[in-house]
């Protein structure tokens, strides 16, 4: 077993696994059609967790899990060493985030991703939750899939500055200012990702590897600090070998 300080913050502490794993890849457990999802996440942890730092749950676990068994299986990524961050895109009013975020701390989660959408103020809210118990927030900045252009890339008029900017680099800003742990940039708009880097405050997560298309040497030549990857791996022959592959290119980086 390999142990993680948890009195550290998020941030350090995934640093921390990174290190003792020499990995910065999130596992995304994504099982797409299974009948026994927890089983599914349990053993893939299990199998890869020593080419990984972290686990990414979305909705396919989050919501046919119960509280008691996603309280396992973040126990169980503990046990070797792993952080484990909600992908659940939070984007509420105040009261109702605080509700989510308590449930989420309470099933053992370390982090959880918010979409900047919800406001500054919001924001800032959860952010002073999340520290609050030792939890971190990342920022979910530029999303992997095509569509995002339409949301992310429009233009809008800063509040406090009344220039035209684009929604990425508003929301960029405006989490930078909070306080977040990290902020998710696609892995699949190189420009874009290599923008934020060269601005960077805080590390960035990129998902899109492989599936999506995002090259894993592009993207590390770029700035991310730590990729996301879930069907690249898990829907391979072999997970294990497809895992050390991207753990190697990412060390040789």
């Amino acid at each position: 077993m390999t142990r993680v300080y948890y009195l550290a913050s998020f941030r350090n502490r995934i640093e921390q696994s990174s290190k003792l794993k020499n990995s910065r890849i999130v596992l995304s457990i994504d099982p797409i059609q299974t009948s026994q999802p927890k089983r599914f996440a349990m053993k893939s942890i299990k199998h890869l967790q020593h080419t990984i730092c972290a686990i990414k749950l979305n909705f396919h676990l989050i919501l046919p899990l119960s509280k008691s068994d996603l309280s396992e299986v973040n126990k169980l990524a503990h046990f070797y060493g792993l952080q484990s961050i909600a992908d659940v895109k939070l984007n509420d009013i105040s009261n109702t985030n605080q509700i989510a975020i308590q449930y989420l701390i309470e099933m053992g989660f370390d982090s959880v991703i918010v979409n900047p959408f919800m406001g500054r103020d919001v924001l800032r809210s959860a952010v002073q939750q999340t520290h609050g118990s030792n939890c971190g927030v990342i920022a979910l900045v530029y999303m992997s899939h095509h569509g995002a252009k339409d949301c992310y890339g429009v233009d809008v008029v800063s509040p406090k500055t009344k220039r035209i900017t684009k929604m990425y680099k508003y929301f960029h800003k405006m989490t930078i200012d909070e306080g977040v742990d990290g902020v998710v940039v696609g892995a699949t708009n190189i420009s874009i990702l290599k923008e934020i880097s060269n601005r960077k405050t805080a590390p960035i997560y990129s998902p899109g590897i492989g599936a999506q298309g995002g090259r894993i040497n592009s993207v590390t030549k770029n700035g991310a600090d730590y990729l996301i990857i879930g069907r690249s791996i898990l829907s391979s022959i072999d997970p294990v070998r497809e895992a050390k592959k991207f753990q190697l290119l990412m060390s040789n980086r």
